[in-house]
């Protein structure tokens, strides 16, 4: 009697953690966005709604998306371009699949950096809310080449 009580409070258990955990998921509708930099190509998926806006300049290309959470997402190919993410300290650098990614908590929001290929990619003012989704959102970022015509 006890172990069948003990069963029954077990999957109840279970069953509340599982309902907890699908609570959590929200549907977030995406837009596959392609973007030509000087040498590259990339391709991420981004929830919308987002603003793009492109700027070039002399020795590279740069283009700065804007969402409605007020978080945003840098993707440039060029030199001489500091932008104040580059100033803020990372509290963790790691390397994965030979992109360099920094990260870090500056005025309260989430930050990070990745380098790869030449291309620098940036989330920056991301609440703890969208950190999972602004993650996902650079790791699966898709960069390739192309030859120029």
């Amino acid at each position: 009697m006890k172990t069948k009580i003990n069963k029954i409070a077990f999957l109840m258990f279970g069953l509340f953690i599982f309902a907890c955990s699908t609570l959590k998921k929200e549907n977030v509708t995406v837009k596959l966005e392609c973007q030509q930099l000087l040498s590259k190509k990339v391709e991420m998926r981004l929830p919308v709604p987002f603003r793009v806006q492109k700027d070039n300049y002399e020795e590279g290309v740069i283009y700065f998306y804007s969402f409605v959470d007020s978080a945003y997402i840098i993707v440039l190919q060029g030199t001489m371009m500091e932008l104040l993410v580059d100033k803020y300290n990372p509290q963790k650098i790691e390397m994965r699949n030979k992109r360099k990614i920094s990260v870090g908590f500056e005025n309260n929001k989430f930050w990070r950096k990745d380098v790869f290929e030449g291309v620098r990619i940036y989330y920056d003012n991301v609440s703890l809310k969208n950190k999972r989704l602004y993650d996902e959102v650079l790791d699966k970022i898709k960069i390739s080449s192309f030859k120029k015509k």
